[in-house]
């Protein structure tokens, strides 16, 4: 997948005060609204409720959060045909943030590795953050959210590094990845679910 990283334009104010609402539930365990912790923001939107597509559209509903145009879509897919693609531009506190939401079959690769789930599909929920993120301190945040060592550290993709963890079960695979550019800014944080079809 492709990404331009950086600072992105938002036409639109979202519900920031609700976003701030969502937060303060957990003030204990996340940071202040104005400091918005990404791995924080991520558990929140993505991987605490994926893959329920009408966990995370009814959130984006309910928070007024402004529906990314058709054009701003294709980097989180790359499968041409999804069964669903839908994003949203998100802002808490003073933090921006880019969401994509995608469901697809399993593809190729993962058929060939978990055969097992080939008639299945691929959950995908993808936060791009607004550049700024220290790349330590969110790998240190993704590292409590899995719980385990990752199957894969800093591994060269372009301009970025990634690092993987994996787990799951026999009906579900899910995989946590952070990609962190060169410099030291993390630049996309992402959970993929494999669920074997019903």
């Amino acid at each position: 997948m492709t990404f331009k990283f950086g600072k992105f334009a938002l036409t639109a104010t979202v519900g920031v005060l609700a976003m701030q609402a969502m937060a303060s539930g957990a003030r204990t365990q996340g940071p202040v609204d104005d400091e918005a912790d990404p791995v924080f923001v991520f558990n929140k939107v993505c991987y605490s409720q994926v893959p329920s597509i009408g966990a995370i559209s009814d959130m984006a509903t309910r928070l007024a959060w402004q529906a990314l145009d058709k054009s701003d879509l294709k980097p989180f897919s790359p499968d041409p045909n999804p069964e669903v693609l839908r994003g949203w531009d998100v802002q808490v506190g003073k933090k921006f943030f880019r969401l994509g939401l995608v469901r697809t079959s399993v593809s190729d690769k993962f058929k060939q590795t978990f055969p097992e789930f080939a008639d299945g599909t691929a959950t995908s929920c993808t936060l791009v953050l607004d550049g700024g993120s220290d790349a330590a301190k969110v790998s240190e945040g993704m590292q409590k959210l899995a719980g385990k060592e990752p199957a894969s550290r800093d591994v060269p993709d372009g301009e970025f590094r990634t690092t993987t963890w994996a787990g799951g079960n026999e009906n579900y695979k899910v995989f946590l990845i952070s990609k962190a550019a060169a410099a030291g800014e993390t630049g996309l944080l992402n959970v993929t679910i494999l669920a074997k079809a019903k």
